[in-house]
């Protein structure tokens, strides 16, 4: 009996010992498994991930595709009308069907600008008699008809010698009062010491200025038009004494331009001797001047309007016009069109809606300064209309798309609530133009010559061109012959101040 128990306890404990090997063994084997079930859920989880960074990736990249596809849309499509490219730069097209072309559009000056015709030339200098002898079919004798009016044309030549070459000679004479002695001097627009008089210099530099005519084709012009000979030297003296005439008066408008008034500010580029310099030019309604300057910073608007300028301000949006001073400022709307003109062919429906609305807003505020202008509107009226418009582009901010605003639209949207109080200061003082015209075209002359010229390569030619095309900008503001002032600026340098009128 004691063996038998013994045996089975020896069995049983046998049993007992194997069963706890086998709870082992799954023990661990279950851990195991959950490890690997674990291992394989962030595996999962990491690849979710993974996936939905690679989804926002795509999306991004997405959107920078369209970005570009717009950038480039626009770069394709761009012209005159819906950027800053000069109308030169647009290509002729036009329609081959000729019922789709433009009708209506009258031929002729632009409104408001007046007509020009010509009356003939007044009384002859001289009369030439055209007598004729022979027929001129057989070569028989005619007679004149008494009765038959007489017929009559007028036609303007250049004469053979048209410069009249003269010679002063001058005695030497003496004071016996007060032993003053000197020769005689010359008579006004001669100068010491040089062969050509102002009235052919002043000819030559509006030739080399307003017909934007090299040194060589000037030189040209002088020998084979006018028949008299001229060197590289006698033409830089020329410029030298263009120089000297011009100085005093365009420091006194540069102070004219600092006095209270609208002012019209631009800029454009000019190089000397290959360097990149910048020309700044400020107009009135009488007065243009134009300064040539190192850099494109605020310094030097403040060196040309002045460090306190309490004018009315009126440029573009480029930064440097921030930090200049003035009661009030202008942006200008024609660079504001031309870019809302660009976004009615973009890709996307939300920029071509909020250009649409745009311009409507803006074009209602133009209408309403010349319906000033016209008297139909008053003053009072005028400023209130302000509020209407600066309302309505208020509600055209807030209709914001689902999707959010594209980039240009909200780039502009983002320039025109930074320059909020300068978009419509000509609603509140009407007597400003809505845009920067006016400094635009006097730069567009000094753009035609450094096409033409490529720039200067002296310090003193640089500054040159700007004294010239300042001067010639004012006199078409006043309105006056640009040749006939010059000649007088020219026999007037070095003897009494400029006797020009602004």
């Amino acid at each position: 009996m004691t063996t038998n128990a013994t045996i089975n306890s020896e069995l049983f404990r046998t049993v007992a010992d194997e069963q706890l090997v086998n709870n082992v063994f799954m023990i661990e084997w279950l851990v195991k498994a959950q490890q690997q079930l674990s291992l394989q859920q962030r595996l999962i989880d990491n690849k979710d991930q993974l996936i939905e960074q690679k989804d926002q990736k795509i999306s991004a990249q997405q959107q920078e595709i369209e970005k570009l596809k717009e950038e480039r849309d626009k770069l394709k499509n761009r012209n005159s009308k819906n950027s800053s490219v000069p109308p030169s730069s647009d290509q002729l097209k036009k329609p081959s069907d000729k019922k789709k072309r433009k009708k209506g559009f009258k031929r002729g000056p632009k409104y408001n600008h007046p007509g020009k015709t010509r009356n003939g030339f007044g009384q002859p200098d001289k009369i030439v008699y055209l007598e004729l002898e022979n027929c001129p079919v057989c070569n028989g004798a005619v007679e004149r008809d008494e009765v038959a009016p007489e017929k009559v044309q007028q036609v303007a030549e250049v004469v053979e010698q048209p410069i009249e070459i003269r010679e002063y000679r001058r005695g030497f004479y003496k004071c016996p009062s007060c032993g003053w002695s000197d020769y005689s001097p010359l008579p006004l627009g001669v100068k010491e010491g040089f062969s050509y008089g102002a009235r052919l210099s002043s000819i030559v530099g509006w030739l080399g200025y307003g017909g934007n005519l090299t040194w060589r084709k000037q030189e040209y012009f002088i020998e084979y038009v006018f028949g008299i000979p001229i060197s590289q030297g006698s033409l830089a003296k020329m410029h030298k004494w263009f120089q000297e005439s011009l100085e005093p008066l365009t420091q006194e408008w540069l102070k004219y331009i600092q006095q209270p008034g609208i002012r019209c500010v631009d800029e454009t580029t000019y190089c000397i001797d290959g360097i990149k310099y910048w020309v700044w030019v400020a107009t009135s309604n009488e007065v243009c001047v134009l300064m040539l300057a190192p850099t494109r910073s605020s310094a030097e608007v403040e060196k040309l309007l002045g460090a306190d300028f309490e004018g009315i301000l009126t440029s573009d949006c480029y930064s440097a016009y921030f930090r200049q001073s003035a009661s009030a400022k202008q942006k200008c709307l024609a660079h504001l069109e031309r870019e809302l003109e660009s976004l009615k062919t973009s890709r996307f429906q939300a920029n071509r809606e909020f250009a649409a609305d745009v311009q409507q807003v803006l074009a209602k505020a133009r209408i309403y300064h010349r319906h000033y202008h016209s008297r139909i509107l008053t003053l009072e009226d005028l400023g209130s209309k302000r509020t209407e418009v600066e309302n309505s582009l208020q509600e055209i901010f807030k209709a914001t798309p689902k999707k959010g605003w594209p980039y240009d639209a909200q780039r502009l949207i983002n320039r025109l609530k930074r320059h909020w109080d300068e978009w419509f200061t000509f609603l509140t003082h009407p007597e400003v133009k809505p845009d920067n015209n006016d400094a635009e075209r006097a730069l567009r002359p000094i753009v035609i010559h450094r096409k033409v010229s490529g720039g200067a390569r002296s310090d003193w030619g640089a500054e040159l061109v700007t004294q010239m095309f300042s001067f010639l900008e004012t006199m078409r503001l006043q309105g006056q012959n640009a040749i006939v002032q010059l000649c007088e600026l020219l026999s007037l340098a070095g003897r009494s101040p400029p006797g020009l009128e602004m």
